[in-house]
């Protein structure tokens, strides 16, 4: 099996990277002589934390419950988030703290707002409320997504592993049951009301577990799944890319027509994925590239820290050169491998080693997480 050094699939990880990218892209890319395909790429780019969610749902289930029953205990599981996750995370919100304690000062949060945006995002609870999502550094609403997905994890392992495991077809069944609730549920909740208890929109964790439940079913169906040429894997990929790449060309229809976009591109990250999975056993090309594996080690620390050191980077060129400079093509040209080369560094000298002295302290192995 080829795998990066931290014991990962090598495509997998690379997709990672692919993914982190968009996402910074849809941030940070000039939309100014774009042309349109660029245009597209930015527009679209919210899309890549869909793949992540796919993906974690797809790597957990392969790493932790390949058999239907969770490896080790729960509480072991959750203390491997925390050591995998953590570091990174707080390291991003004390980067992102300039930030918010500006914004709390210009909006005139007063007191109690701050603190509980605040308590939300430290909590990882931002998520459940338009207000707070975004709050301190917005790109972290994921990891509070994210969060709850870990939670339940164990507790759907323990409930109906053993049953999803046992068959193909039952993976490809829970597969297309949360494609099919994709559908149903983001139109509906795009444009829901944020003022009930537990509010249902668009960033909410109960509205983008059809996304984890995909990756899911998908390591269901595929777990043993290892074809004897790369050809059908290659072919599976081609498949994925094309598909996303036409449901985002046909974006502006689809709204028109009242749908979304998500649950459209969602079938494509299900192909990509599969596809990456089959190239396990082969040299992958450019998806199992060492440098392209690095990058995608290094794409949690890329996806935290990109909006506030593009914050940073814009302020400091504004009051350098003078305003109006967040559409440059050159500044975009300066921040784009300064983004990528803080992830590389924070991945070496933060996250690993601190991901280390957590798993002394809470007495795991020494084997890395996905």
């Amino acid at each position: 099996m080829h795998t990066s050094p931290a014991g990962h699939v090598r495509p997998l990880t690379s997709l990672r990277f692919i993914a982190a990218i968009w996402v910074l892209l849809h941030h940070a890319l000039p939309r100014e002589r774009a042309g349109r395909v660029g245009a597209a790429i930015g527009e679209s780019g919210w899309l890549g934390v869909s793949l992540f969610f796919v993906l974690s749902g797809f790597l957990l289930t392969l790493r932790y419950a390949p058999t239907g029953t969770l490896r080790g205990s729960t509480r072991r599981f959750w203390l491997e988030r925390v050591a995998r996750l953590g570091p990174t995370y707080l390291l991003a919100l004390a980067f992102a703290l300039p930030l918010f304690l500006r914004d709390a000062r210009v909006q005139d949060w007063g007191a109690t707002l701050t603190a509980g945006m605040a308590a939300a995002a430290l909590t990882l609870q931002q998520a459940w409320r338009p207000e707070t999502a975004c709050a301190w550094n917005c790109p972290a609403w994921s990891l509070s997504v994210e969060t709850w997905f870990y939670l339940l994890f164990p507790v759907g392992i323990a409930l109906g592993g053993r049953w999803l495991m046992a068959s193909r077809a039952r993976g490809a069944l829970l597969l297309a049951s949360a494609l099919g609730a994709a559908l149903v549920i983001f139109p509906a909740l795009e444009d829901a009301s944020a003022g009930w208890l537990l509010p249902m929109y668009s960033l909410s964790p109960l509205s983008r577990w059809p996304e984890f439940l995909a990756g899911v079913g998908l390591a269901g169906m595929t777990l043993a799944w290892r074809p004897a040429r790369a050809a059908p894997a290659w072919a599976l990929t081609g498949m994925g890319v094309l598909w996303v790449t036409s449901a985002v060309a046909q974006r502006a229809a689809l709204e028109r027509l009242g749908g979304h976009l998500l649950p459209l591109a969602l079938p494509g990250f299900v192909l990509v994925l599969l596809g990456a999975w089959g190239l396990r056993a082969h040299g992958a090309g450019l998806l199992g590239a060492p440098a392209l594996v690095r990058l995608g080690d290094a794409s949690y620390a890329l996806y935290l820290l990109h909006a506030p050191l593009h914050s940073y980077f814009l302020a400091a060129a504004n009051r350098t050169v003078g305003r109006g400079f967040d559409t440059s093509w050159a500044l975009f040209a300066v921040y784009l491998p300064l983004a990528i080369g803080l992830s590389l560094l924070v991945y070496q000298w933060v996250e690993v080693p601190a991901r280390a002295a957590l798993r002394r302290r809470f007495g795991l192995d020494t084997a890395r997480s996905p």
